[in-house]
């Protein structure tokens, strides 16, 4: 319980102090007050008193001056009062009031305050003086005795008044100075008991906090200290225990100590296995991407290249269902790759202010023949307010959304839209009319490798369980708030929230290749160590009038430049084999024909944030195989744009 003087914010040894210290200085007040007033009142008394006396002895004496009106003896006398310690004035007054002698100075009382005067007595006082005043009478006849009656009356007439007024100054200084005493002495008699108190709490708490001490160290981890106080009774008992849980503790520890070593060295063994497996999966998964990127990379340019030079509709539709196939794989490898790069922290968002409806239109030309093959109505509500995010990794998740919309739709329905909310948000819906998701699974559905069945044939079969997870982790990773409402039977609607901007400019949605067509003329160097990547780039250049030097060894493509001329862009893979790659291959053509030469280089590693960031020190774009004619151009554009604001 706390004590309602503030004692327990006292620690041990200070309240011993106090509790040693309290009952002296109590008693020495009380002792200190007592005497002092006593003494006071005392020297208060006797000036009273001696003033009493005073005027009371000069009543008498001024009879004879009274009665005989000799002014002369009244004043001596007044002046002899006078001379009296503490004596300011004296005052003789007839029995008309009128002033016969005046020695010093001194008040003249009211003349009603003396009319009535028997006996001395005190008239006023205040904090400086004292003013008394005694009758004078006249006594014509004196009675004897002896001889005559006691019932005889004495006649008495009064001949004047003393008026004596004495100062309060020496009381004063005597009452400061006693108070000065005591409280001179009373300090000392506490100095004396506080420094006893303090050698009886010394006494008292040492071996406590002795032992405090020695609890604090064990507390810290110094299970070698031993307390040693020397104290006996209960503290002694208090001591030998903590000692023996010292001993306890240090033998615990170093148990301890050898089972966290032994526990270590295991689990150092287990994390070097676990190391070399993850370091063998991440270049299983790398040579994997690499050696599946290179073909559909090819495969995708060709056909792009092929679009570009055929005109007859039932080519163009051959192409078309060829492009969707190599699309599905595309989008299958690109799952793989999210899902390696995600994990290796190599995905890091690029935030823009972008408008929304690029996005949907590529969105658009991605999934609406899909959605036609299967008979469903496919629906991107056209919008023009602008968003801050990064469009490659937002179009990710819409497109897996959009992708499994259509895996779980047998009929009706697949749209996305916008709507736009307060406080500058808004938000992207993307909804179908399928199976929908029960309510006990809808906490499930973004977790890896969760796959919900497909109640109706013809949903266009099962992923591999992992689109949805990736949508989870690259909205943490963008910051968008991510939702879902389904329920069986009624379809499902999953939205994420982020944040909308004024949009800057009214940009129309470009569907032709304004970057690549703005190298139209000049020359390129491209360098990539598979023939059948290397053909199809070198194809797709050509066919937008780019004059390509061209091969898979750097050295061959440097022989040709210096013959043709230093080129206006670079495009080089980072894997040429041989421990040659793609970043000194491009610093080595800087140094010879210049070092403001704009330039790309493509990968098709999984893991490549470290790489990705070592390129931007030298301001060169990574590009993630398979490269999609679309981002080769935007990076190609904006590389550009870039050269001519610096120029």
């Amino acid at each position: 319980m706390r004590s309602r003087f503030g004692l327990h914010r006292l620690g041990f040894r200070s309240r011993v102090l106090v509790a040693a210290l309290l009952p002296s200085v109590a008693i020495a007040l009380a002792l200190a007050i007592h005497f002092t007033s006593t003494r006071i009142a005392d020297v208060e008394r006797a000036l009273m008193d001696r003033a009493t006396l005073l005027t009371a002895s000069l009543a008498p004496a001024s009879e004879f001056g009274l009665f005989a009106g000799n002014q002369d003896v009244l004043q001596s006398l007044a002046d002899a009062a006078r001379r009296e310690r503490g004596v300011d004035g004296v005052l003789i007054l007839d029995r008309d009031h009128m002033v016969l002698a005046r020695a010093g100075v001194v008040r003249e009382p009211p003349v009603g305050a003396i009319s009535g005067l028997d006996a001395p007595a005190l008239l006023q006082s205040t904090d400086t003086l004292h003013l008394f005043a005694a009758p004078v009478f006249s006594e014509l006849a004196h009675p004897d005795p002896l001889f005559d009656d006691a019932a005889e009356t004495t006649r008495v007439r009064r001949l004047g008044t003393v008026v004596v007024q004495v100062s309060r100054f020496g009381s004063t200084q005597a009452r400061r100075e006693l108070i000065a005493s005591a409280v001179f002495i009373t300090l000392g008699g506490l100095m004396l008991a506080g420094l006893f108190a303090r050698l009886l709490s010394d006494g008292v708490t040492a071996p406590v906090r002795q032992l405090a001490d020695t609890v604090e160290r064990i507390e810290q981890g110094d299970f070698s200290v031993r307390a040693r106080t020397g104290a006996r009774g209960i503290l002694r008992g208090l001591e030998d225990g903590i000692n023996r849980m010292a001993v306890a503790l240090d033998s615990a520890r170093a148990g301890l100590e050898q089972r966290v070593h032994d526990a270590t060295a295991q689990l150092q063994q287990q994390k070097e296995v676990a190391e070399q497996a993850s370091r063998a999966k991440t270049q299983f998964v790398d040579a994997l991407l690499h050696d599946l990127s290179q073909p559909l990379m090819a495969m995708g340019l060709d056909i792009r290249t092929l679009k570009l030079r055929l005109r007859d509709e039932q080519s163009l539709g051959l192409l078309s269902r060829l492009e969707r196939s190599s699309l599905k794989l595309e989008n299958m490898r690109d799952v793989l790759l999210d899902v390696a790069r995600l994990e290796s922290g190599a995905t890091q968002p690029r935030v823009t202010d972008f408008p929304l409806e690029r996005v949907f239109e590529s969105l658009r030309v991605t999934f609406e023949v899909q959605a036609a093959e299967k008979g469903l109505r496919f629906r991107l509500h056209p919008t023009a307010v602008w968003c801050r995010s990064d469009p490659l990794l937002l179009e990710r998740v819409l497109a897996n959304l959009l992708s499994n919309a259509l895996r779980y739709t047998a009929r009706g329905t697949v749209l996305a839209g916008v709507r736009i909310l307060d406080a500058g948000r808004l938000r992207i819906e993307v909804r179908d009319s399928g199976q929908g998701i029960p309510a006990e699974r809808l906490d499930d559905v973004f977790d890896e490798f969760v796959r919900l069945p497909g109640n109706e044939p013809g949903t266009g079969g099962r992923g591999m369980g992992l689109g949805l997870a990736i949508v989870r982790r690259l909205c943490a990773l963008l910051g968008h708030e991510l939702k879902v409402r389904s329920g069986p039977g009624r379809g499902s609607t999953f939205s994420l929230t982020l944040p909308r901007v004024r949009a800057l400019v009214s940009v129309p949605v470009e569907v032709r290749m304004h970057g690549l067509e703005r190298l139209s003329g000049c020359r390129v160097a491209l360098i990539d160590d598979d023939p059948e990547v290397l053909q199809s780039l070198q194809s797709l250049l050509h066919s937008v009038g780019i004059d390509v030097v061209a091969g898979t060894s750097p050295d061959f493509v440097l022989r040709q430049l210096r013959q043709a001329g230093a080129p206006a862009f670079i495009i080089c893979d980072y894997q040429l084999g041989d421990g040659v790659d793609g970043l000194g291959t491009v610093l080595s053509l800087r140094r010879e024909l210049g070092d403001q030469i704009p330039a790309l280089v493509m990968t098709g590693l999984a893991a490549t944030r470290e790489l990705e960031i070592e390129l931007e020190r030298h301001g060169i774009p990574l590009v993630a195989k398979p490269v999609r004619p679309v981002v080769l151009d935007a990076v190609i554009g904006g590389l550009l744009d870039a050269a001519d604001d610096a120029g």
